[in-house]
């Protein structure tokens, strides 16, 4: 292979891999769904007036306990790619107005994709 070609190859790899989301751990249907009510619980929140930053801090508080749990003990949140899905959907909560339900379903769309069939 030419160099030229090779390194298309590789740029157009790289892209890609980092233009994909990935959630390193499998969830099942069950967390999906509880992530998803998370979710439009801080919709629900946002509408009765919390601010983001009040809910984003208090989130990455609660993540930051989490972390001292063992990964099996832990919810939805059991490693670092996990927790960015989590903070970035609750951005996207404030960010973009949508209703509860379209956060809610936001939030499955892309949880859905990354289900394991047997835990």
């Amino acid at each position: 292979m030419k160099p030229a070609a090779w390194e298309l190859l590789s740029g157009a790899a790289l892209l890609l891999a980092t233009a994909m989301p990935v959630i390193a751990s499998g969830h099942t249907s069950a967390e999906c769904r509880e992530g998803g009510e998370f979710i439009r619980n801080a919709a629900i929140s946002r509408d009765n007036g919390l601010p983001k930053d009040a809910f984003l801090n208090h989130l990455i508080a609660d993540l930051s306990m989490i972390r001292s749990l063992p990964e099996e003990l832990r919810w939805f949140a059991r490693d670092e790619i996990d927790e960015s899905l989590l903070v970035r959907h609750a951005e996207r909560v404030y960010d973009y107005r949508m209703s509860a339900r379209d956060n809610e379903a936001a939030f499955l769309a892309e949880c859905g994709r990354y289900v394991v069939q047997n835990p």
